[in-house]
């Protein structure tokens, strides 16, 4: 989609500067027919300059907001699973989906732009078969001073943006961490110290912003300073023609005027040379999708050739409702980057993954429990009888005091229960959503004797529901239709 409006775009402005350039050559003859006493027939000229101008930045800004519009419904239907995506490391928060999407949505108007300042470029031409070579000299010279200024400023605006991003990014850390210890200081008597600390990332923050600021007025100042010296410049260089009689009143104001167009384009597309980085990056970041495409028949996941971004080795495997898929290697080979890889959370180095579009749970040590009570953590909000929820609990050895209420409170991330105790109750949960496929991830190892023989049994038992169980050396799965090994 993106690409499409970037073709019309370009098409947009390269008009729009043509109606542009037409309307100054207009309005150079409306004025020229007043100064010769043909006032109607030079106020129609002028007052068709001026309307064709307004249905020009009309349509220009119709077109945009239609394409934005587009683009945001198109990038927001794919929200969920850019939030779903674990974040990388070194990476920025899923926060900045939302305004990645309004910074991407402006690419259709910012291409308008610099499409009609490369197309004004030609004005140089016009210039010079209507004021001569000194005039279009002045045009080029002021360009030619101008663009490296730009490429400074953007690459200032960049360091810039990229310094507050990060003091940002510490501020909220900072936040969060005094806001998790406020009690903790409290109770030591420390509480100026947290604030202290907030002040001074804040005032870091502040400070980047001020900088950035900075950079953005002094760019706008000197694409001001440039277009006024240039309109004023070539004003002069004519106005000595006209003095002199070597030139005509129509072609001095032609030269005036398609100069004063020309670096209207090229300063409006200096100062926005912020959005448009904005807008690249943002436009990068949303389509860095993970690279799964769906079926609806075949295997439930299938992988060809696959390399994720742990391993090198290519990967080829299918599963099959029912069947039973053993991935084992030792520690750091890869193994949970491809069960990341082949549900969609990482995107794959090359090879394809397919997978139907069916649900698919994942069970590791690092799965989440939230702040709710133990029937909300089991069932996320679904109507599941409290009986059967009872007997799966059962089922899995989660009994005693602690698990006989359903409705007691749970911590986040289930603080008060033991890693074996929680990677159970997220089977609980994983298999009462009853999905099609379920991806255990090196959970044996939190599991004493007896209760890895509670969840294999209970994993043999569901004989339809399809099971890929990644283990280093002590699977809980007896039997199994594939086995990979992932090496180093």
């Amino acid at each position: 989609m993106i690409d499409t409006f970037t073709r019309r775009s370009w098409t947009i402005g390269v008009l729009a500067t043509v109606i542009g350039f037409g309307g100054a050559l207009l309005s150079a003859l409306g004025i020229t027919d007043v100064a010769n006493g043909a006032v109607p027939r030079g106020m129609t000229f002028v007052v068709g300059a001026l309307v064709a101008r307004w249905l020009v930045t009309s349509g220009t800004d119709a077109w945009a907001s239609f394409a934005a519009r587009a683009i945001r419904d198109r990038w927001r239907r794919t929200v969920i699973d850019q939030l779903e995506r674990p974040r990388a490391e070194g990476e920025r928060g899923r926060r900045d989906v939302a305004l990645a999407i309004d910074h991407a949505a402006a690419a259709p108007a910012l291409d308008v732009v610099g499409a009609s300042a490369r197309t004004a470029v030609l004005g140089i031409v016009i210039v010079w078969l209507a004021a001569g070579w000194l005039s279009a000299g002045i045009v080029v010279v002021l360009l030619g001073v101008a663009i490296p200024l730009y490429q400074r400023a953007g690459r200032r605006s960049a360091v810039l943006s990229k310094d507050y991003n990060q003091r940002r990014d510490v501020l909220e850390r900072r936040q969060l961490e005094m806001l998790q210890h406020a009690p903790e200081l409290r109770a030591l008597g420390a509480v100026g110290y947290g604030a202290d600390e907030i002040a001074a990332v804040s005032d870091a923050e502040h400070h980047a912003a001020i900088r950035a600021i900075r950079v953005a007025l002094e760019s706008s100042l000197v694409t001001e300073f440039l277009s006024g010296v240039s309109v004023g410049l070539v004003a002069m260089v004519v106005g000595f023609g006209l003095l002199r009689g070597t030139i005509t009143l129509d072609r001095a104001l032609v030269a005036v005027l398609i100069t004063s167009e020309l670096f209207g384009y090229v300063r409006r597309f200096g100062v926005e040379f912020h959005r448009r980085d904005d807008a690249t990056a943002s436009i990068a970041l949303l389509r860095r999708a993970p690279g799964v495409s769906y079926s609806t028949s075949g295997p439930l996941v299938a992988a060809q050739a696959l390399v994720t971004e742990a391993s090198t080795s290519p990967v080829t495997l299918e599963v099959h409702p029912g069947q039973r898929l053993l991935v084992t290697g030792p520690s750091g080979v890869g193994k949970t980057t491809l069960a990341h890889t082949l549900v969609g959370w990482r995107q794959a180095v090359s090879g394809s993954v397919t997978r139907r579009d069916s649900s698919i749970a994942i069970v590791s040590p690092a799965s989440a429990l939230f702040d709710g009570s133990l029937l909300e953590n089991v069932t996320l909000g679904r109507e599941i009888p409290d009986s059967l929820v009872r007997a799966r609990l059962d089922e899995l050895g989660l009994t005693g005091p602690r698990f006989e209420d359903l409705s007691v409170p749970l911590l986040a991330d289930g603080e008060g229960l033991s890693a074996g105790e929680r990677v159970r109750l997220v089977l609980a949960r994983a298999t009462l959503a009853d999905p099609a496929l379920i991806i255990v991830d090196d959970i044996a190892g939190v599991l004493d004797e007896a209760n890895r023989r509670r969840v294999a049994q209970l994993l043999q038992r569901l004989t339809t529901l399809s099971v890929v169980e990644i283990s280093v050396d002590a699977p809980l799965l007896d039997h199994v239709d594939q086995r990979i090994e992932l090496g180093p």
